[in-house]
């Protein structure tokens, strides 16, 4: 039998990735409590839900300070069928001023939504419904259940993009990792932002966004991964600091905590060990640090990503800020 090559172990490997994100999210009744922190971060973000608005607390170890407490202004809508929706707004930035409610929404797959969570929907007064998941994902899972009107736009972002050939170094630690699903899961992060293809998709994103012509919603399959990652980016083209982008990040877990508990216990039943697949289903802060390290890699600020990497120009900025703060 040949020896497996580099690309064929690759390709094997971010495969496991691609699975394994692609699961489309299930609604679940109400989010459980908040997971246990990521190692990388002092305490995870915690906080209560609604519709109005709530107010948690995270420690962003080496982002702030050790010891201090960073408030994340949450806002998580109720969406009959969907999981993890939330209003992108709330947050302050540098400043003095506030990242406005009520026009950028993040979620996780829209598949499931049922009638009332259509009329959820349309309460927002959406415009647009971008949708991150790979052609194979949507197709697996099926199209977005949208109200009337809104846009249906397709932006496929591939978790196992052949982009992560091109990182060498991080490819081999990935293989060689003592926790591979994990590392797995770090490598696409980079390959988020590296991969021409991802950049594309998040600038459009932001260009939609920018120009105003309504609330926008975007998400993938668990609304934690390419979701997160869009909304980081979001998040510190505003100006919002590190630890409160990190916290909104972590808070995926919170929302997810019910659905992936009921995922890991049928897998028990089957023998699989839980702690194999654990760290595919949940975000940690070691995660957007590959992200955000790559960035640093391959353009040396995240203002120069901004530039160079998604070809945002200072117009394209200044409508962003303009729209977005208050």
């Amino acid at each position: 039998m040949p020896s497996p090559t580099p690309r064929s172990l690759t390709a094997a490997l971010t495969a496991v990735v691609a699975l394994v994100l692609a699961v489309p999210a299930t609604a679940s009744a109400a989010p459980a409590p908040a997971a246990p922190a990521p190692a990388a971060l002092a305490s995870a973000a915690t906080g209560t839900t609604g519709t109005t608005g709530t107010t948690g607390t995270a420690n962003a170890a080496g982002l702030a300070s050790a010891s201090s407490t960073v408030p994340a202004a949450v806002r998580v809508i109720q969406v009959d069928g969907a999981v993890n929706v939330r209003d992108v707004g709330g947050y302050p930035v540098r400043g003095g001023r506030h990242v406005r409610q009520g026009l950028v929404y993040r979620s996780a797959s829209l598949s499931g939504v049922t009638p009332a969570g259509v009329a959820a929907l349309g309460r927002l007064g959406l415009t647009a419904a971008v949708d991150f998941r790979a052609e194979i994902e949507a197709f697996g899972s099926g199209p977005d259940r949208l109200p009337a009107g809104v846009a249906a736009i397709a932006a496929p972002i591939n978790p196992a993009s052949p982009a992560l050939l091109d990182l060498g170094p991080e490819l081999l630690k990935a293989i060689l990792a003592e926790d591979k699903p994990a590392a797995l899961v770090a490598l696409s992060y980079r390959g988020f932002v590296h991969d021409p293809d991802s950049r594309r998709r998040f600038a459009a994103a932001l260009r939609r966004i920018a120009a105003g012509r309504g609330p926008v919603l975007y998400h993938c399959s668990a609304g934690k991964d390419r979701t997160g990652t869009m909304t980081a980016i979001l998040l510190t083209a505003l100006g919002v600091d590190r630890a409160r982008v990190y916290a909104d990040y972590l808070r995926s877990n919170r929302e997810l905590a019910e659905q992936n508990a009921a995922t890991l216990a049928e897998l028990k039943k089957y023998g699989l060990d839980p702690s194999l697949v654990e760290p595919l289903l949940t975000v940690r802060a070691a995660y957007l640090d590959a992200a955000f390290d790559q960035i640093e890699q391959d353009y040396g600020t995240f203002d120069a990503f901004l530039t160079k990497g998604l070809g945002i120009d200072a117009a394209t900025k200044g409508a962003l800020r303009s729209r977005l703060l208050r």
